[in-house]
């Protein structure tokens, strides 16, 4: 009989949740300034990644550690659901639809995750411990976050015109939401219109530039590199195990 564990690792339907759990331990050791992305190629730097995270809960059995320990092992790791793939997506299908105002809505909302993300990691990464770190998140303001907060984490300063930038997605944002727009006459209803296009563009425009920001930072401009080092390794790991499993079957059948 097939491994519980094992069919639940290689079930098809559970692939993505995987995948990001695994990709959760790359993105954790990057954040936390633990591998050298100017030494080590992508590949590297992925099974660097992931075996540190595997060391972080095989160095000690749990009931041996300190309460102390414990702590630091928790804030050494953050498995997390990301919702930026599907809010950004979500984001760009109301802008091909013509529909600004949710356009907006969900750039908006992939700014703050994506804010939140980054802090979260990189205070946890410092030894934060990770409920203290998000009800700082959950306490402070944007600006804020892209102000004092940001910078004590060791980060460069956050650019000033792109922080104005995302306190206009937020006011737009905030405009929708609470239904600020000016009502009146028909000139003026398209004039919103319009200016509604232009701010879901610059809201679009905004969502890029963070990304790029986020790989200039913590990536060395090789995110992209070391995503798709990732994605192929992991694949290609997962291809083996499944034929292991399978071979394994075919051999416990013939027995």
């Amino acid at each position: 009989m097939t491994d519980p564990v094992m069919k639940m690792i290689t079930s098809e339907r559970l692939l993505p949740f995987w995948e990001a759990v695994t990709w959760s331990a790359v993105e954790n050791a990057v954040m936390f300034d633990e591998v050298d992305l100017d030494t080590l190629s992508a590949e590297e730097v992925v099974l660097e990644a992931i075996s540190l995270h595997l060391d972080n809960f095989e160095n000690a059995p749990a009931e041996e550690l300190s309460e102390s320990k414990r702590t630091e092992k928790a804030s050494q790791i953050q498995w997390s659901g990301n919702h930026e793939r599907g809010l950004r997506r979500q984001g760009d299908k109301f802008m091909d639809e013509g529909k600004h105002e949710f356009a907006i809505l969900f750039y908006a909302t992939w700014i703050e995750h994506w804010l939140n993300r980054i802090i979260l990691l990189r205070a946890t990464g410092k030894g934060t411990h990770p409920e203290l770190a998000t009800a700082l998140i959950r306490s402070s303001r944007i600006e804020l976050k892209m102000g004092r907060i940001w910078t004590s984490l060791g980060n460069p300063m956050f650019p000033k015109e792109l922080a104005r930038q995302v306190t206009r997605v937020m006011e737009s944002r905030n405009a929708f939401v609470h239904y600020k727009w000016p009502s009146g006459d028909e000139e003026t209803h398209n004039e919103s219109i319009k200016r509604t296009k232009l701010e879901a563009q610059k809201a679009q425009k905004t969502v890029a530039e963070l990304m790029e920001l986020e790989d200039s930072i913590f990536y060395r401009g090789r995110s992209e590199e070391i995503r798709e080092a990732f994605r192929t390794g992991w694949y290609e790991r997962r291809r083996e195990t499944l034929t292991r499993v399978t071979s394994s079957e075919v051999e416990q059948a013939d027995n």
